[in-house]
């Protein structure tokens, strides 16, 4: 009986542990010390890259805007994937290189950013020992075509 109580309450853990979810973290967003160095008019382009790290968007060369951005998503089950926080930080520089103005946007703010959620193929070279093994499983042993 107690073997017995002990196989339900395991299965009952696993069971609810599976609907519990899956938090996806995407982008990168820098630490809120290193946004706060940050000087209008005195931080360069070059110096906010070495404090921040290397944007994950740069837009245009004579007058660059920086974008950093992270997403954090929680998928249960089959259901769609529901963004729980999304932070997005856009530093404008002038001609001279300087920062301009630094924006920061959220969920919260009402702004609709739609992040990328396209994935790159590796060509045979670059996949993995596994992978290239493994790349033949499909339909009657001839891999299907993306």
């Amino acid at each position: 009986m107690f073997k017995q109580k002990i196989i339900v309450l395991i299965s009952v853990y696993f069971f609810l542990s599976a609907c519990s979810g899956i938090k996806n973290n995407n982008g990168y967003m820098p630490v809120e010390d290193n946004i706060m160095q940050l000087k209008v008019n005195v931080t360069s382009s070059s110096s906010a890259r070495l404090k921040l790290g290397e944007p994950a968007l740069i837009l245009g060369n004579r007058e660059p805007i920086f974008i950093y951005a992270s997403q954090v998503t929680n998928r249960v089950l089959f259901f769609e994937p529901k963004v729980i926080s999304r932070n997005v930080l856009v530093l404008y520089f002038n001609k001279n290189k300087r920062l301009k103005k630094l924006n920061r946007f959220n969920l919260n703010d009402g702004k609709s950013f739609a992040l990328n959620t396209d994935a790159t193929n590796l060509n045979a070279e670059q996949r993995s020992l596994v992978a290239t093994l493994f790349s033949n499983f499909g339909f009657a042993g001839s891999r299907v075509t993306d």
